[in-house]
């Protein structure tokens, strides 16, 4: 019998009170529908970590947790400035697996940070709004099909979230 992990909590009763205002739209919650910053199991990870790390560390960077995750997961840690069509592109001929997931786990560890700590890094800021980016492009944004507009969408309610005031 295949094991399923268990999902991490999440609600806006148990998060951050500035998270749960800011992040009003339900699928900000969302750990089950694939255009949610929460909506894979990659990004789940990247959450139950998050609050490990925490726990374990409460003034460290998010970055070192970063850092781990994909060392542990074989992501490359490169790239986080490409956002031009072509170069995503290439990029994702080379190592599609890595182009993905660590745009999965930089947009996963920010929105981790905010409902966690109601705050959120500078540098996982940055990335994650590269990330938001990269996944705007129509090439990535067409391996949603039928929900490529709805993901467009999501992910510009996602910069606004990222791009509010979290200090």
């Amino acid at each position: 019998m295949i094991e399923t992990p268990e999902l991490p909590d999440l609600s806006p009763g148990e998060s951050h009170p500035r998270a749960a205002a800011v992040l009003a739209d339900p699928f900000f919650w969302s750990l089950v529908d694939e255009t949610a910053p929460f909506g894979n199991e990659t990004a789940q990870e990247t959450l139950t970590a998050f609050r490990d790390f925490r726990d374990e560390h409460p003034t460290r960077s998010p970055l070192a947790l970063l850092d781990e995750l994909l060392a542990r997961w074989e992501v490359a840690n490169a790239h986080w400035d490409a956002v031009d069509a072509a170069e995503v592109q290439a990029l994702g001929e080379e190592d599609e697996y890595s182009l993905l997931t660590r745009d999965e786990v930089i947009l996963a560890l920010a929105f981790s940070q905010i409902v966690t700590e109601g705050k959120l890094d500078p540098e996982v800021r940055r990335r994650a709004l590269l990330a938001l980016a990269r996944q705007s492009l129509p090439a990535l944004l067409s391996a949603y099909e039928g929900r490529a507009l709805e993901r467009a969408q999501r992910l510009d309610r996602m910069k606004a979230a990222l791009s509010e005031r979290w200090s």
